[in-house]
């Protein structure tokens, strides 16, 4: 993920606080016709061929936010009316998070491989004799493709001592680990939900922002507005530092309180429980003959066993994961309350939509914008709270190797240590599926994360990955130091 704020992430951002704030306001379908208007007077927004074409791509993505997909409404509709049916909608869980705006895809008229000037017009020509169809030509000592022969095999490529012929490919295509996007016979990008594994690599990959994930920032404002239940927040570990350097852990649960959450609770106690179960569960399942285990915490690398790799989903833990094994905790405590999940996670939407135990996913991204949409800003509050949910173990879940680390702590030490296999991140995930089909694999436990480095680098947080993985190193020393006075 880059590190760097582009114009399509504030334009998104910006989106998001302007829809946020309506729905504070509850002026929703009064005012939300006027919010492109403001996106584009705020902005020097001149990236599509006119302003009718700038305004229809600001209303698809406003859709997008709304929760709604492109084929459950009619594209005619102003937003005043979609915005009445958000409003309405009693489920706004969707079994895949992701959409490709098509107006918002500039279709990338790409040719997969280009000559470059770092050819040295060599005498072997390797590129041309090894094209299946003869689709390279040599002209003045130049070697050319002919387009209309190419069938974007590679070879010439390969073939090139001086690495002189060059693979391009679309942001979104190169970002899918799984192959899940591919251009349709119009060159526009699509997303094919039945190898989609909702990871979100691609949103933040598309340099037209392009792509977008539906938001519940409408239906979790209402929620808060509402006085009948409590809404809890389940937050994940990696929030550390994610709304900023000034902004410690007590301020971002007092800024969560104040913005109306009941309470705020840390999924890494639910991660603890998972660390101690998938432990129990690797033991019984090894001495059952089992020949390996994988994690279930990640919903995208599950998902991608389950749709890719479908002969070995009998590996996955059976263990749910820390998201759901907290709102379960919760939910037999309080079974009228609201629980929200926040944290750097898209494919957490997916996860939740086969899960009545949650009510909403929200990413960090989306709830920044609704805390300044409340006028509430983190830096400026003060607060004495302390979590202290969580120990070092659960925390430590965000980042990769956290999972492994935490189940290898619960094992007794009359245990034989099991090889773990870090799949750090999804080709990382794919490669390891690969090797353990073709029966090349040598490992008693896979870890699994989609985003490399873990959820510190998810497609939702806000800050450097670096930085993030630091402060989260702290927030787990800090939750040790706690536990060890506390003597817990």
């Amino acid at each position: 993920m880059s590190t760097t704020l582009s114009e399509v992430v504030k334009i998104k951002r910006q989106l998001y606080t302007a829809v946020a704030r309506l729905a504070w306001a509850g002026k929703l379908e009064e005012e939300i016709d006027s919010i492109p208007d403001q996106i584009l007077t705020n902005n020097e927004i001149n990236y599509r061929c006119c302003e009718h074409k700038e305004r229809a791509i600001l209303k698809e993505k406003i859709r997008v936010i709304l929760g709604l997909p492109a084929d459950q409404v009619s594209k005619h509709d102003p937003l005043h009316s979609l915005a009445a049916t958000a409003l309405k909608r009693a489920d706004t869980k969707h079994a895949c998070a992701l959409e490709m705006i098509a107006v918002a895809c500039d279709r990338c008229p790409i040719d997969r491989y280009m000559i470059t000037d770092a050819c040295r017009n060599c005498g072997a020509h390797y590129c041309k004799n090894s094209c299946p169809k003869n689709a390279i030509t040599i002209v003045n000592n130049r070697p050319y493709i002919d387009r209309n022969r190419c069938i974007e095999c590679g070879r010439c490529a390969s073939s090139c001592l001086f690495n002189a012929i060059v693979e391009i490919t679309r942001p979104c295509e190169q970002a899918c680990a799984v192959s899940a996007i591919k251009p349709d016979k119009e060159g526009i990008a699509q997303i094919n939900p039945d190898k989609c594994v909702g990871c979100g690599a691609c949103v933040n990959a598309c340099p037209f922002g392009s792509i977008g994930d539906y938001t519940q920032i409408v239906p979790t404002i209402n929620m808060l507005k509402q006085a009948d239940y409590p809404v809890y927040a389940l937050i994940a570990p990696s929030f550390v530092g994610q709304f900023g350097p000034k902004v410690d852990a007590g301020a971002v649960i007092a800024g969560l309180q104040q913005m109306g959450f009941h309470r705020v609770i840390e999924v890494a106690q639910g991660a603890e429980t998972v660390a101690a179960l998938e432990a129990a569960e690797y033991v019984e399942r090894r001495q059952g003959g089992a020949a390996l285990m994988t994690t279930s915490c990640c919903p995208a690398f599950v998902a991608m066993i389950k749709k890719h790799y479908p002969d070995q989903q009998h590996y996955i833990s059976h263990t749910p994961s820390p998201m759901i094994q907290l709102a379960a905790a919760i939910r037999a405590q309080e079974p009228n309350a609201r629980l929200v999940f926040i944290g750097p996670c898209i494919a957490k939407k997916q996860e939740a939509a086969a899960h009545p135990t949650i009510d909403a996913v929200l990413t960090f991204e989306e709830i920044a914008c609704m805390l300044v949409a409340k006028g509430l800003n983190l830096a400026a509050v003060t607060s004495q709270l302390e979590p202290n949910d969580a120990g070092p173990l659960g925390r430590g879940f965000a980042k990769s190797g956290g999972v492994a680390e935490a189940l290898l702590a619960h094992l007794s030490p009359d245990i034989a240590k099991p090889k773990v296999y870090q799949a750090n991140g999804l080709q990382a995930a794919v490669a390891a599926c690969d090797q353990l089909r073709a029966g090349q694999l040598v490992a008693d436990f896979i870890e699994g994360m989609a985003c490399e480095g873990g959820c510190i680098a998810g497609p939702g947080t806000l800050i450097n990955p670096r930085v993030a993985e630091k402060l989260l190193d702290r927030f787990c020393a800090a939750a040790d130091i706690s536990k060890q006075a506390t003597g817990n």
